[in-house]
């Protein structure tokens, strides 16, 4: 009977996401998915809370960017601890058709996050990462 449990509930979960729209060509698009060991999610726009974690939609030109990332801060005394941080960019060159990533490095309390443009190259680090339990 457990089997028969497990493997309905992976059925009804494993739809549950939804489908990415597509990239309109005159916007930019910003992924935003986690590496092992970090979950990454997008949280607000211009101020604006975003409908969908997995990525930014905009407009070219300059745009604000506020992200949620949590990593598992290793070593300390009481064992491994789930840490979550906000980052916020500030970036007045999003191109219209270009595809862009985030991409984030943690260790114990360093953590450092950079915008990526679609060959891979930093484009911008983050002006700020605060981290704490009420992120």
């Amino acid at each position: 009977m457990t089997s028969c449990t497990g493997i309905v509930l992976a059925i009804l979960t494993s739809g549950c996401e939804a489908v990415l729209p597509e990239h309109d060509p005159a916007m930019a698009w910003v992924d935003v998915a986690g590496r092992a060991g970090y979950s990454l999610s997008a949280r607000r726009l211009d101020g604006v809370k975003t409908s969908d974690a997995r990525y930014f939609q905009l407009s070219p030109g300059r745009h604000q960017l506020e992200l949620r990332l949590g990593y598992e801060r290793k070593g300390s005394a009481s064992g491994s601890q789930w840490r979550h941080c906000r980052v916020e960019f500030d970036y007045a060159g999003f191109a219209a058709g270009q595809r862009y990533s985030v991409y984030a490095v943690a260790t114990g309390f360093t953590v450092r996050v950079w915008l990526r443009d679609q060959s891979g190259e930093r484009v911008l680090e983050s002006r700020s990462v605060r981290c704490g339990s009420q992120y």
